[in-house]
């Protein structure tokens, strides 16, 4: 009877056990599915990490800034952890710091940096120990530093590397993230194997893994648009006959079709009103034919001319074989049948800083009745005429907004109080009083300065961004020129994606609204990635926190042999992949 009753109890014993297994199991995976902090860490996310490049040559690795760079405080040397394994940055002065590249980032996730440090004082008497911080700087969509996270201060051994580490969760409105360090004392430290990586997924900015996004893009006007109505600002051939320059500007467009199509690139070519015509015998009269007082010496005009005459008066009333300089309806139509994007460079080619919403609203809705007439869509992009967009009210930036115009190029420049991109770092930013337009830095393309125009590529390239470059069609037949753009497409290949001005920001839009939810990490990784929005995504780019021997996409199961990711997600569509690690 004992003996049975025992038996009972040990079996009592072991369901219990059993019960409490599964229990736990099950809150182990309820805690994973609701939110549980994640473990696995990806690789790393910073381009240049190991301070190899350099293009400038000024001792300041590319995406890499510091708070003195023309000092001696920041030295690149080859003393690293290991041996021939590339560089490490030498930071001397308390009041000096060395600050990373931008990552994308977002809100709720957590990144993780480390580092390998030593202090190296050579004065006999200043062989000592120091300190350091790590400051991890979050910035919003426009590229403000709204919020500093400082790390522990970590101890820096004399002479002997050690690991520097920290972790920190991404604030609300936190879209980038770069991070800079910082001695606590003016002793010199050296640091080696940067490495920031996000806990958990992390989904690259632009397609096939590329680093960062580049377009081609062109002013593109008949002798109707800029030419006639020439400003001596900014303009390398205000001198010239409008109608001289006309025909460089079909040849120009013509001369960069054939290079993109042997090259299988695509641009896009802002483009004024009379472009889409093929004639104007019947006297269309566009916008009512206004006249802009505006149009004065004072405002940087060659002469008063246009103060008192309608600005389309010149218009001959002829066609295209006629005067095939006036209109340029049957190049537009074989540039969109090539594939080309066509956007809006205004239909009358006016001033941004002098017009008001009523003049832009006219100007769309003629450039949109001669675009249908060649089945060529509503534009979603704008490129200012002489990079007008100074003075611009938020009625008239409503007014773009209102009519579709989702990306804006040609901005101000030469006055910092009323720049709208960023030529440091080349990210897209938001407009500040309209987030549905976002704003990319353009870069104007010359012969001369090509090796700054490859720099420039380069801090895009080193932060993720974005970059423009662009000039108008009638320079580019000269042929130096016709070099400079084929040494950018080959320079742009190599780590951009490149693409028109309105598919960069529809995809870099779609890619910030996507939703990541890892339902477990152990056995198998899985985690389900959902696109909202209207934006179909191809080349998707997700750097996975291992690297596994096993991959199931959507159901279908593949071996795997890397931690980059690609997939094409749709619109409106949700997949769910499982890791099996190796």
């Amino acid at each position: 009877m004992r003996t049975r009753i025992r038996r009972i109890q040990r079996r009592k014993i072991v369901s219990i056990v059993l019960v409490v297994a599964v229990l736990l199991f099950a809150v182990r995976v309820l805690l994973v599915r609701a939110g549980s902090p994640l473990q696995l860490a990806g690789p790393n996310l910073v381009a240049n990490n190991n301070f190899a490049i350099d293009s400038d040559n000024n001792g300041i690795p590319d995406g890499w800034t510091t708070a003195f760079p023309d000092a001696k405080g920041i030295q690149r040397r080859k003393f690293t952890v290991t041996p021939g394994s590339g560089y490490s940055m030498y930071i001397a002065g308390v009041n000096n710091w060395l600050r990373s590249p931008l990552i994308d980032v977002r809100p709720g996730e957590s990144y993780l940096v480390s580092l390998q440090a030593l202090a190296d004082n050579t004065e006999p008497n200043k062989q000592s120990p120091t300190q350091v911080e790590l400051w991890f700087h979050w910035l919003d969509a426009r590229g403000i530093d709204f919020n500093i996270d400082l790390s522990d201060r970590q101890t820096v051994p004399y002479r002997q590397w050690a690991a520097i580490t920290a972790t920190r969760q991404a604030p609300p409105r936190a879209a980038q993230l770069s991070i800079s360090i910082h001695p606590l004392t003016d002793d010199r430290i050296v640091v080696d194997q940067f490495r920031l990586s996000q806990v958990g997924v992390h989904i690259g900015a632009w397609p096939n893994g590329k680093a960062a996004a580049l377009a081609f893009s062109f002013d593109y006007e008949t002798e109707m648009g800029g030419l006639i109505h020439t400003r001596s600002e900014d303009d390398p051939n205000a001198t010239t006959d409008p109608q001289q320059r006309a025909q460089r500007m079909r040849a120009g467009a013509d001369l960069i079709l054939a290079l993109f199509q042997r090259e299988g690139v695509r641009g896009t070519f802002y483009t004024t009103g009379y472009n889409f015509l093929t004639g104007n015998r019947d006297g269309r009269v566009f916008m009512n034919n206004p006249t802009y007082t505006w149009a004065t010496t004072d405002n940087r005009w060659a002469t008063n001319y246009w103060q008192s005459h309608p600005w389309f008066s010149s218009d001959p009333h002829t066609d295209e074989q006629a005067n095939p300089e006036w209109y340029f309806g049957s190049q537009v139509r074989r540039l969109y049948a090539a594939g080309q994007d066509i956007q809006s460079h205004t239909f009358a080619h006016f001033a941004g800083s002098y017009v008001g919403p009523d003049d832009w609203r006219a100007d769309f809705a003629a450039w949109k009745a001669v675009a249908a007439e060649q089945e060529i869509a509503p534009a979603t992009s704008l490129a200012f005429p002489w990079s007008s967009s100074a003075g611009m009210t938020a009625q008239s930036w409503q007014v773009l907004a209102d009519n579709g115009i989702r990306s804006v190029t040609r901005t101000n420049w030469s006055q910092p109080r009323f720049a709208l991109a960023d030529r440091t770092t080349y990210a897209l930013r938001p407009l500040p009083i309209n987030k549905e337009i976002t704003v990319i830095a353009d870069e104007y393309v010359q012969p001369p300065q090509l090796p700054q125009l490859e720099a420039r590529v380069a801090a895009a390239v080193a932060n993720g961004g974005a970059i423009d470059l662009w000039a108008h069609t009638e320079e580019t037949v000269s042929a130096a020129q016709q070099a400079t753009w084929q040494a950018l497409v080959h320079v742009a290949k190599q780590r951009c994606w490149i693409a028109p001005v309105p598919e960069i920001v529809a995809y870099h839009t779609t890619v910030r609204d996507l939703r990541v939810v890892v339902r477990s990490e152990q056995p198998q990784y899985v985690f389900q990635i959902t696109n909202p929005d209207n934006t179909d995504l191809h080349g998707l780019t997700l750097t996975l926190p291992m690297q596994p021997k096993t991959v199931q996409i959507g159901g279908v199961r593949q071996a795997f042999t890397s931690n980059q990711l690609q997939l094409d997600l749709p619109a409106h569509h949700t997949v769910e992949v499982t890791l099996w690690p190796a």
